[in-house]
């Protein structure tokens, strides 16, 4: 019956027409820049604009094809707010604005309130004859429709069944699915926590057996130390013994003899280590005069400068050894003091390096300098009594 009515409209009637646009009257499409696409119909009061979250799929598909099939439909057919209620929570992302959905569907109902449906007339010449043939295919049309009726409701409340039913199958789907995802995810976290206490487990046994084992092994060390000791101190008596039966006065004359050797060993090492940094402030003294009397410089300047270190490169300068070849290089004498000034002189901001070649010194040369001023300054007060720092 259902396939006579349609077979009917086709024969009969001219194909149907849609009366509005229910995507642009509802607001369906988001317009905002960089979107033109459907998405989340909530509100977001935080961003205090629409929401841009996007939804399912088949929820999208079920939106157009609503809106499709209202768009036939009178605004002000009941059917429309029906279907729309339908829409109302697809429309909006599961994540945040589910509650919106009764806010949606009023705020469409005054949209729709607004519209405006004028019927579209087909502009065409007719006759007499053409308005009866009309009349009378009306007629019939109206004949079989009323005696369809019935059946066009059936058909309709059907498929509205139908439309409701795969919405709530679609719900249904969708509490499953979080159902199954909310199961595998305490099942990956009872997994992981499972697998995290069997770690734990291992590490403690591993820990337990390692601890047994470190006793163990120090057991067996300090019964070997103790009998190790035991043979040393019976060793020592034994040579207690054997010594107390020599001659004291041999025993006393090795040992001076040891003493002296030892004490002589010392002079000849601090007499050589003498000598090497006297050789050292000899060395730095004809450097500086060198370097005095050369009225220019060729090649690097770093290169030039007596650096006051043991080896004399730029390298080598720091804080610390400038103050060692101080202490040991330069000479313990009556003049130290002076000599001390001299340096600072030497190294000083107005000093013949910085006043010579001021234009040839980088900032790290610069800075280098200042330091090697400031060590010899506290070189100074030490020499003084005034720090502790400057100890022979």
């Amino acid at each position: 019956m259902a396939a006579y009515i349609r077979s009917s409209r086709k024969a009969s009637c001219p194909p149907p027409q849609k009366l509005w646009d229910p995507s642009s009257v509802l607001g369906i499409i988001n317009t905002d820049a960089g979107y033109h696409s459907i998405t989340c119909s909530g509100y977001a009061p935080s961003q205090r604009r629409r929401c841009r979250n996007p939804i399912r799929m088949d929820n999208r598909a079920l939106i157009t094809e609503t809106l499709d099939e209202i768009s036939y439909l009178s605004p002000n057919d009941p059917r429309v707010m029906k279907k729309l209620r339908v829409i109302a929570e697809p429309a909006l992302c599961v994540r945040y604005h589910q509650g919106q959905a009764g806010e949606l569907v009023r705020k469409w109902a005054e949209k729709i309130k607004r519209v405006d449906v004028k019927p579209r007339i087909r502009e065409r010449e007719t006759t007499m004859e053409d308005l009866k043939e009309r009349m009378k295919e009306m007629q019939e049309l109206l004949d079989r429709l009323q005696e369809a009726a019935s059946m066009v409701g059936l058909v309709d409340e059907h498929q509205e069944e139908a439309s409701q039913r795969r919405n709530i199958e679609r719900r249904e789907a969708r509490k499953v699915e979080k159902e199954r995802l909310e199961r595998e995810r305490v099942a990956e976290e009872r997994r992981k926590r499972e697998e995290e206490e069997h770690l734990e487990r291992d590490r403690v046994e591993k820990e337990r057996v390692e601890r047994q084992r470190l006793a163990e092994e120090r057991r067996k060390r300090e019964e070997e130390e103790r009998l190790e000791k035991e043979l040393l101190e019976k060793e020592r008596l034994e040579e207690e013994k054997t010594e107390r039966a020599a001659s004291n006065e041999r025993i006393r004359q090795r040992a001076q003899k040891r003493r002296e050797e030892a004490e002589q060993l010392k002079r000849k090492k601090e007499q050589k280590e003498k000598e090497e940094w006297d050789q050292l402030w000899t060395s730095y003294q004809n450097k500086w005069t060198h370097f005095k009397a050369c009225a220019s410089i060729e090649g690097n300047l770093r290169d030039a400068i007596p650096w006051p270190v043991k080896s004399g490169l730029y390298r080598d300068v720091g804080a610390s050894k400038v103050k060692d070849f101080m202490q040991h290089a330069m000479p313990k004498d009556a003049n130290m003091r002076s000599l001390i000034r001299k340096e600072c002189l030497k190294w000083h901001e107005n000093g013949t390096i910085s006043r010579r070649y001021k234009s040839k010194l980088t900032p790290a040369d610069q800075l280098m300098i200042d330091m090697i001023c400031r060590v010899m300054t506290d070189v100074l007060d030490a020499s003084a009594g005034r720090s502790a720092d400057f100890d022979e």
